[in-house]
Order: structure tokens, then C-alpha cells, then sequence
């Protein structure tokens, strides 16, 4: 079972939600101020030149335009966050801390392969003009026979041939994707110690993960974050996908803060899997 995923997904959601209901009563809080600071103001008051007045006048009208951007800039923020709320709910991306990814993708997959065996199916059907055994395809009738007979922009019938080849890239990326997962489903989490770093195989949160005893120094952070490492509160740790990539991302930081040098750019070893988080 995956690391609290649903759990994970709706704190996020709960706290882009907490931020904009922030941020709203930030925004009313400073036009409100504002507004107070302006009732002080006779209207249509002009400022008095040289009068004892001039400087406070000046300063008021200075801190009314201040709070009335800081307003518009904290709705703005508000209006962020709430749609980013609604963005985490609705997202179907598969993400691979999912305890349901594999399902999910396999499923995927399943759709794609059967897409692609139907599109290969017509084109058959369209070269041999073979509208009978058309029609006995699943989802197939009249209309989309004659749809399928009538050329395109190109004066090409049937499934166009880029259509079969990026459906046909999407399957085997998927394919790559489960096998991935499927790998690290094998591994098993596992702890150890490097010149004072824990580096940590984390299976349950699908994360490799950096411990260090206290906060470590800037130029340490920035080898972390130079190797897509994250500083993630609730685990009080630096990490990232679990991964092949992630793996050798972990042993090229621990070999670049031993060194106290920022890494040049390096090719990943050869079978290390690129990361994939979501599909």
C-alpha cells in the first residue's frame, strides 16, 4: 500500500483552499483600511500647499493607493488558489505514488492496444473496400463508414498514418511505465549512512529520500536541488521519485556534497529509467 496518497491529495486540496479563503480575508482586511484612512479625507479635500496638513494628506493618499494594490494582488492570489483547489480535485493524471497506478495504467494500456487494433481493422476494411466486415467491427455503422471513405486535407481515407504512430509511441510509453513500476514494486526499503547522510529507499512513500541531522548548509542545498531533490516538511526530508533515476540522482548527490562541488551535466548510466510522476 502506497504512502497516504489519497490523504497527501487532500491536503493539498485543503490547503490551496485554506490559502485563497487567506488571502480573501487579507484582501477585504486591506480595502477596508484603506477605506477607513479615506473617510478621514473631506471629498474632493485638494491638498493645501505648505500647509500643516500637506504632509499627512500626501502620506494617506500614498498608504489608500498601497493597500488598495495590496488588496488586488491578494484577490488575485485568492482566485490562484481556489482554482488551484479544483485543478488537484479534477486532475485524472496516473501518478505513480498511486496504490492504484498499476491498475490504472494497465487499463490505459488496454484502451490504446484496442484503439490500435481497431484503426489497423478499418484500414483494412477502407484497402479492400470490404464494408461488410467493417460493419461486424465493434463501434462501427454507416456513418462513420462513409466518414471514413471521405478523403481528408491530405486526399488520404481511413485512419491517417500519424495517427497509428503516435498511438503506437503512446503504447510503448505506457509499456515502459508499468515496467518501471512493476520494478520497483520489487524493491524493498532499505536505509544507509553516508558521511553523515541517511540515504533512504523509501518503497511505501515511492520516494528516495536525503536525511541530515540538522539544516543543511546553502551550497548543500543547492547540490539537492541541482539533483531535483525537494525539501518535503512532512517527511523531514530531501526527495524525489523512486526511480532508476532517482536512485543515481541520490548516489551523484552524496558524491557531489562529499566533494562540496556543484555537478557538471551528466547522462544518466546506461538503463537508468528517466522519471515519469503522472501520465
Amino acid at each position: 500500500m502506497k504512502h497516504n496518497f489519497e490523504q497527501r491529495k487532500q491536503n493539498r486540496i485543503d490547503n490551496a483552499i485554506e490559502q485563497s479563503e487567506k488571502n480573501t480575508r487579507l484582501s477585504v482586511q486591506q480595502y477596508n483600511e484603506a477605506d477607513k484612512i479615506a473617510s478621514f479625507i473631506p471629498m474632493g479635500q485638494p491638498i493645501l500647499i505648505g500647509h500643516h496638513s500637506e504632509k499627512r494628506h500626501r502620506r494617506d493618499l500614498d498608504r489608500i493607493h498601497n493597500l488598495h494594490g495590496q488588496s488586488i494582488k491578494s484577490t488575485e492570489k485568492a482566485a490562484y488558489y481556489a482554482d488551484k483547489a479544483k485543478t488537484i480535485e479534477s486532475n485524472t493524471a496516473i501518478f505513480s505514488d498511486d496504490p492504484q497506478a498499476l491498475d490504472k495504467l494497465r487499463t490505459k494500456l488496454k484502451e490504446y492496444e484496442d484503439l490500435q487494433t481497431y484503426m489497423k481493422a478499418v484500414n483494412k476494411c477502407i484497402k479492400k473496400k470490404d464494408k461488410e466486415a467493417f460493419l461486424k467491427l465493434p463501434g462501427s455503422s454507416e456513418e462513420k463508414w462513409i466518414d471514413l471513405n471521405t478523403p481528408d486535407c491530405c486526399k488520404q481515407i481511413g485512419f491517417p498514418h500519424y495517427k497509428l504512430t503516435n498511438n503506437g509511441a503512446e503504447i510503448r510509453r505506457l509499456k515502459a511505465r508499468i515496467k518501471q513500476l512493476e520494478n520497483v514494486e520489487k524493491w524493498e526499503s532499505s536505509e544507509s549512512e553516508h558521511n553523515g547522510v541517511t540515504l533512504r529507499i523509501n518503497v511505501e512513500a515511492n520516494r528516495v529520500q536525503l536525511l541530515f541531522p540538522g539544516k543543511p548548509e546553502e551550497k548543500i542545498r543547492s547540490i539537492l536541488k541541482s539533483h531535483c531533490f525537494r525539501w518535503t516538511p512532512s517527511e523531514k526530508a530531501w526527495q524525489r521519485h523512486l526511480n532508476g533515476s532517482g536512485i543515481y540522482a541520490a548516489k551523484s548527490a552524496l558524491r557531489d556534497i562529499a566533494n562540496k562541488t556543484l555537478p557538471q551535466k551528466e547522462e544518466p548510466a546506461q538503463g537508468d529509467v528517466l522519471p515519469d510522476s503522472q501520465d
